[in-house]
C-alpha cells in the first residue's frame, strides 16, 4: 500500500481520534486517506500555530494524544511556537508536516525548509522520513518517545514522494510499544519518609507531573497520611480542592499567594513531586532554598538537582512514587500535625487577596470574583500570558485536575483560544472558558471562527485594560519608563474610532457584549455561559492596576 495510507492506519492503531490541521499540497496524500478513516475526525483550523495549540489543549483536557497536521514551508514553521509551548509543559502530540520531494531537499525549492533541524531544540523527537521502508519503525518509535518518561511533542516530516511510495505493510502486524514507567528505589522512599517524619515543618509541592500521571487523588491521600500542607505549582492548579484543610495554594513570585509563600518560607523539609522548581516558582534561589532540605521526585533524571540540590532524589513515575510513599507512610509511626497545618483554614481566609472591589472603572480582580461565582467546578479554563494570566493563577478557584489548562513555561500569547478549542474536543460536554487581555485577544483571534463553525460554545473573557499590562509594570518598576505599551484605542467607543471586539465576534459568527460596570459582570458571564454560540465578554477595566509579584517568595509586593 502507499505510505500515506499506512500512516493513517498507524494513527488509528496508536489511538489517535482527532487531527487539527490545514491541508496543503505537501501533505495531501495523507489527507486523502484521512478522509477515508472511520475513527479519526479532522478539524480545519485557521492558522497552523493554532493546529499545534489545539492538539496541545486536547491532551491537557483528556490525557490523549492528538495530531497537528500541515503542509511544508511556512505551514511547518508556523508550528514552532506551539511545539515549544507543549514541550516546556511536557505535553505530547504528533506534529505531522508535509515536505518537498527528496530530490529537491537542500536546493531552495518552493516551500522546502528543514523543519526537523529547526524544531530539534524544542521537541522531544524529530524525524524526516527519507526511506519509505522506515516509515513504520519511525512512527512506532516516535509514539514511544512522546509518551515514555517526561512526555512531549514529536515531529515527523514527510517528503511528498515518500508519502506516495509503495511499501509492504499489514496493520495487523503493528503493535504500539508498551510504555515503561520507572518505579522508585524503595530505599530512597524509606529515607524520604524518615526525613519527613523527623521534620519540624514539612510541606509537599504537587507539580504538573502528578496531573500527567493521573495521581492527584493519591497525592492528596499521601498528604493526609503525612498531615502536611500541599502547595500546588501553577501546572497542578486544581489538583487539590481549594477548601481542603491541607491546601496551602500556590507559592512563587507571580502566581504564588501569601499563604503558599508563608508556608514554604517556614518549612524545613520540602517534598517536591513532579515539579521542576522553575524561576517563576522559586524566584531568588538562595531565599527559596536556604534552611530547607528537598526531596525531589521526577520521571526525568536530568531534573533532579538541576535547579535545587536534592537531599534525596528519586527518579520515578509520579504515581508509582506516590503509591510507594503512601504504603510506607501507613506502615511508619503515626504522623502528627506540624508547622502551620492546624492554622491553614484560618490563614487561607485571612491572607486571601481582595477581589470584591466596587470601584469604577472596574478593578481587574473583580472579574475573577465573578468568574468564581458563575462558573462551576466542571468548567475548563485556558489562559496564555500577561497580567491577566497571573491574576487568573492567583485568584481563580479550581477544584478539579485537568480543568485549568494554561501555557505555563512558555507563557504563549495566542495559546488561549485554540488551546480551548482542542480542550473542548478532548473533553466534550465540558464548558470551556478562555480568559485573556485585550492585546492577547488579537493573537489567534481568527480561531473563534473555528469554534463557531464547529458549534463549540466557547466563552472568551477579555480583561481589557488597554495596556500591555505585564510589560508596563515591568518597565515601571524595573526600569522607570513607559513606552509602546499603551493602547487607548482598545477602550475607546467604536463610534469614536476605537476597537470594537463585539463586532469582531459577530464578524466571525459569534456573539458578544461589552461591560463597563462591576455589577454588570455577572449577568454578562451568565449570558455567555448559557449561549449556544461562542461568546465574547469584553470587560473594560482600570488601566493602571498593578499585580502582586516580586523578586523572591519573601518579597512579593502587594498592591491596593
Amino acid at each position: 500500500m502507499l505510505v500515506a495510507e499506512a500512516i493513517v492506519q498507524i494513527l488509528e492503531k496508536e489511538g489517535i481520534e482527532d487531527v487539527f490541521g490545514i491541508p496543503g499540497a505537501g501533505i495531501n496524500p495523507v489527507y486523502k486517506y484521512l478522509e477515508l478513516s472511520d475513527s479519526i475526525k479532522h478539524m480545519v483550523m485557521r492558522h497552523e500555530e493554532a493546529c499545534s495549540h489545539a492538539a496541545d489543549g486536547y491532551y491537557r483536557s483528556s490525557g490523549k494524544m492528538a495530531v497537528a497536521a500541515c503542509t511544508a514551508g511556512p505551514g511547518a514553521t508556523n508550528f514552532v511556537t506551539g511545539i515549544y509551548t507543549a514541550n516546556i509543559d511536557s505535553i505530547p502530540f504528533l506534529a505531522l508536516t508535509g515536505q518537498s520531494v527528496r530530490s529537491q531537499l537542500n536546493k531552495d525549492a518552493f516551500q522546502s525548509v528543514d523543519i526537523v533541524a529547526i524544531a530539534k531544540p524544542i521537541v522531544k523527537g524529530a524525524w524526516c522520513v527519507m526511506d519509505p521502508n522506515e516509515t513504520v519503525s519511525i512512527f512506532r518509535e516516535a509514539f514511544r518517545v512522546a509518551r515514555e518518561g517526561k512526555p512531549g511533542p514529536i515531529l515527523i516530516d514527510l517528503p511528498l514522494d515518500v508519502q506516495m511510495a509503495e511499501i509492504d505493510f499489514d496493520i495487523n502486524s503493528y503493535e504500539p510499544y508498551k510504555i515503561e514507567r520507572p518505579a522508585p528505589d524503595m530505599n530512597k522512599i524509606k529515607a524520604a519518609i524518615e526525613l519527613l517524619a523527623n521534620a519540624k515543618a514539612p510541606v509537599m509541592i504537587m507539580g504538573g507531573g502528578v496531573v500527567l500521571s493521573e495521581a492527584t487523588q493519591e497525592c492528596v491521600e499521601l498528604a493526609e497520611a503525612l498531615k502536611i500542607p500541599v502547595i500546588t505549582t501553577y501546572m497542578a492548579k486544581g489538583g487539590i480542592p481549594v477548601n481542603h484543610p491541607l491546601n496551602a495554594g500556590h507559592a512563587g513570585i507571580q502566581v504564588g499567594g501569601p499563604l503558599g509563600n508563608k508556608v514554604l518560607s517556614e518549612a524545613d523539609v520540602v517534598l517536591g513531586i513532579g515539579c521542576r522548581f522553575t524561576d517563576r516558582h522559586t524566584g531568588d534561589i538562595k531565599v527559596y532554598a536556604e534552611g530547607r532540605k528537598f526531596i525531589h521526585i521526577d520521571i526525568e533524571p536530568s531534573q533532579i538537582g538541576k535547579i535545587i540540590p536534592a537531599e534525596i532524589g528519586i527518579v520515578a513515575d509520579a504515581r508509582l512514587a506516590i503509591e510507594a510513599l503512601l504504603t510506607e507512610a501507613k506502615q511508619a509511626a503515626h504522623f502528627t500535625e506540624k508547622g502551620l497545618v492546624s492554622q491553614l483554614p484560618t490563614l487561607r481566609a485571612e491572607l486571601a487577596r481582595k477581589t470584591d472591589f466596587e470601584s469604577s472603572p472596574i478593578k481587574p480582580q473583580r472579574v475573577f470574583k465573578e468568574m468564581n461565582e458563575v462558573f462551576g467546578d466542571e468548567v475548563m479554563f485556558t489562559t496564555g500570558c500577561g497580567l491577566t494570566q497571573i491574576w487568573s493563577g492567583q485568584l481563580q478557584d479550581i477544584n478539579r485536575p485537568r480543568k485549568y489548562l494554561p501555557s505555563g513555561g512558555a507563557g504563549t500569547l495566542g495559546f488561549d483560544i485554540p488551546g480551548a478549542i482542542g480542550a473542548s474536543v478532548g473533553a466534550p460536554g465540558n464548558k470551556i472558558v478562555t480568559v485573556l487581555g485585550d492585546f492577547g485577544f488579537t493573537f489567534m483571534v481568527e480561531e473563534i471562527a473555528v469554534a463557531a463553525v464547529n458549534e463549540i460554545p466557547l466563552v472568551v473573557v477579555i480583561v481589557n485594560n488597554s495596556y500591555l499590562g505585564l510589560i508596563r509594570q515591568n518597565q515601571k518598576y524595573g526600569y522607570d519608563f513607559n513606552y509602546a505599551v499603551h493602547m487607548p484605542e482598545n477602550q475607546i467607543p467604536a463610534n469614536e474610532g476605537g476597537m470594537d471586539y463585539v463586532k469582531v465576534a459577530e464578524g466571525f459568527a459569534c456573539e458578544g457584549e461589552r461591560v463597563f460596570n462591576a455589577e454588570d459582570i455577572k449577568p454578562a458571564l451568565e449570558r455567555a455561559y448559557a449561549a449556544k454560540k461562542p461568546y465574547i465578554v469584553d470587560i473594560v477595566c482600570e488601566e493602571l492596576t498593578d499585580c502582586a509579584m516580586g523578586p523572591n517568595i519573601k518579597a512579593v509586593r502587594e498592591f491596593d
